[in-house]
Formats: structure tokens, C-alpha cells, sequence
């Protein structure tokens, strides 16, 4: 269902993105793809840097929106200051028309999986009704793949040689962080009373739970 629901917003998408236009949309796409790298790559960090953000039920879900609307909103003010609100420049009307939408399809694809992605780490996602509507990580494949086609064709360009995670890890991570072990490692009626959870390092070298068996 929330396949379909992405491809619903991806129609609004196009509408929008018809009457942006074809210089406008593009600047959008790429304002949107960074900021889901951003959020994707550098949330685990910061709740890594900052555990406190991390300590509410919601946590994780809000510091990755956070992560994703800041830089989004900074490189479209940047963007309207220097480019689309400068400039104005005019396509074919076929070629707005049809390589607008396309890109706005693109674009309402990604938004509406990193929505989707958003709420599925997030507690109410294990609300049974919610998890029934497809806000789960096995329903979530196709838009996860598609979240990690963009983040690992931005960290093909920008990453170090060194840098071994890929997009798959980084959601992986993110799901790991969302959902803590329960169990205390020693008795709580013991005498060092009870040990909260170690949170996952970015460092670890992390089994995939999205992966099937």
C-alpha cells in the first residue's frame, strides 16, 4: 500500500513540477537528494555524538527529519538567492513538459519513501493497523532501494576511498538504533542494578536486518 501511495505522490509531484518548470524541478531534485543523503549518513552520527537525542521514542525518527529538512531548506534558499531566483530560463514546451514530469516523478518518489521511511522507524509504525498499511522494513524494499540508489550514487562522488559503508548499512544502522534491545545485560535485581543497552557505533560491521535470510 505505500508503494502505491508514493506513486500517488509522485503524480502530485509531476503536476508540480510542470508548472515549476524544467530548471526549477531540477534544483528541487537536487536540493531533495542531498538532504536525504544528509539525513541518511549523518543521523546515526549525531545520535552516536548526542545519545540525549536519541533517548525519547521518537528520537530517531526526529533527528532524522530534522537532518533532512535543515540542509533542504539552507540549499533551497541558496539555490533561489543565486540560481532560479535570478535566472529564468525557457525549454522547448515538449521538452518542459516531458523531462519536467519526469523529474518530478523522481522527485516525489524520494520524498514520499523518505516519509515512508521515516515513520516505519518510528514507533508508531509497531502499531498494527499502521504496520498492516505497509510501514514495515519488508514492505518498505522497493523504496528503500530506491532511497539507497540516490544515497550511493551521492556517496560514489563525495565519499572518502576509504569510507566502507554503503546506504544499505547506513538505513540498516538506523533501523538498529530505532529499535533497542530490551534485555539488560545483567539481572536488574542484581547488585550493579541494570545496564542500559549499548547503542550501535557507526564502526560496527552490521548485519543487514533488511536482507532476507
Amino acid at each position: 500500500m505505500v508503494f502505491w501511495l508514493s506513486i500517488l505522490a509522485s503524480g502530485l509531484f509531476v503536476w508540480l513540477a510542470i508548472r515549476m518548470g524544467f530548471f526549477e524541478i531540477w534544483t528541487m531534485l537536487f536540493n531533495i537528494v542531498i538532504s536525504v543523503y544528509a539525513a541518511i549518513f549523518l543521523t546515526p552520527v549525531l545520535l552516536d555524538i548526542l545519545p540525549a537525542a536519541g533517548d525519547t521514542s521518537y528520537g530517531v525518527a526526529l533527528t532524522l527529519a530534522v537532518t533532512a529538512i535543515g540542509p533542504f531548506c539552507i540549499l533551497w534558499g541558496i539555490s533561489y538567492v543565486f540560481l532560479t531566483g535570478q535566472f529564468r530560463i525557457s525549454f522547448p514546451k515538449a521538452f518542459e513538459i516531458l523531462l519536467s514530469g519526469l523529474l518530478g516523478f523522481l522527485a516525489g518518489f524520494l520524498v514520499s519513501s523518505f516519509v515512508s521511511l521515516t515513520i516505519t522507524i518510528a514507533p508508531v509504525s509497531q502499531n498494527r493497523l499502521v504496520s498492516a498499511a505497509g510501514f514495515n522494513s519488508a514492505s518498505q524494499q522497493p523504496n528503500i532501494s530506491y532511497i539507497c540508489w540516490w544515497c550511493d550514487l551521492v556517496n560514489s562522488i563525495v565519499s572518502l576511498p576509504d569510507n566502507k559503508i554503503t546506504s544499505h548499512q547506513a538505513v540498516s544502522q538506523l533501523f538498529k538504533i530505532s529499535q533497542p534491545e530490551t534485555e539488560n545485560k545483567t539481572d536488574s535485581t542484581g547488585p550493579t542494578g541494570p545496564v542500559e543497552p549499548d547503542r550501535p557505533k557507526m564502526d560496527e560491521i552490521m548485519e543487514d536486518p533488511l536482507s532476507p535470510p
